[in-house]
């Protein structure tokens, strides 16, 4: 039997690694996609009840950093026993924002929104955001002088009427932080795990931000 020997060369080497140069990146792209997959899924992630996090679907002016730095703020003076208070702007387009929205909402993702009337009209009146009327009944949520006409809809299992926003017109204050929203709506997710602190944080934002 005659054996067939194929040494190994420089020249072997360098083609091999011409034609199939391909493969290495390959494994390498593999090897940094597995290796950041593990990290997101192993590291550590706030509980819902020990987060407030506030979605802004209006307009910023300065990228957030204002609006950013406020929270840090409230962090420390307000919800100190809090791990994380954040702020994060949210696109929503016509085509695929409606989706987006109810994907969040089902998942509990975020707390307090900040949605155009158009977008807060569709989560509210599919049962997805908080009826805020017990708060305003117990004082907790001052609303005295602003107009909540266009704010209530009906929930669909009860029937009944339901107090689920405050117009972001009411709130002239929030330019202060750079952000504002003429047809926006502040509302709160019905599912997003932490209503108290939640509604602790929209009450700031109606008492500070009212002038």
């Amino acid at each position: 039997m005659t054996k067939i020997s194929m040494p190994i060369t420089k020249k072997r080497i360098q083609n091999h690694f011409t034609y199939a140069w391909w493969i290495y990146a390959l494994l390498l792209a593999l090897a940094i996609f597995g290796w950041n997959l593990i990290g997101t899924v192993t590291r550590y992630q706030s509980p819902p009840e020990k987060k407030v996090e506030w979605f802004f679907g209006g307009y910023q002016l300065d990228n957030g950093e204002a609006a950013e730095k406020l929270m840090e703020q409230l962090h420390q003076d307000l919800l100190p026993e809090m791990e994380e208070v954040k702020y994060q702007f949210i696109i929503t387009d016509d085509a695929y924002g409606p989706m987006q929205l109810t994907t969040w909402s089902f998942a509990g993702e975020g707390d307090l929104y900040t949605l155009s009337k158009t977008n807060y009209d569709n989560l509210a009146q599919n049962g997805a955001m908080m009826n805020l009327q017990p708060y305003v009944d117990s004082g907790v949520l001052k609303l005295d002088g602003i107009d909540l006409t266009g704010c209530y809809v009906t929930e669909p299992d009860s029937g009944e009427k339901w107090l689920c926003g405050i117009p972001v017109k009411a709130l002239p204050g929030l330019s202060r932080y750079n952000l504002g929203g003429e047809d926006c709506y502040m509302s709160i997710l019905i599912n997003g795990g932490n209503d108290e602190n939640t509604v602790k944080l929209l009450a700031w934002l109606v008492e500070n931000c009212k002038e």
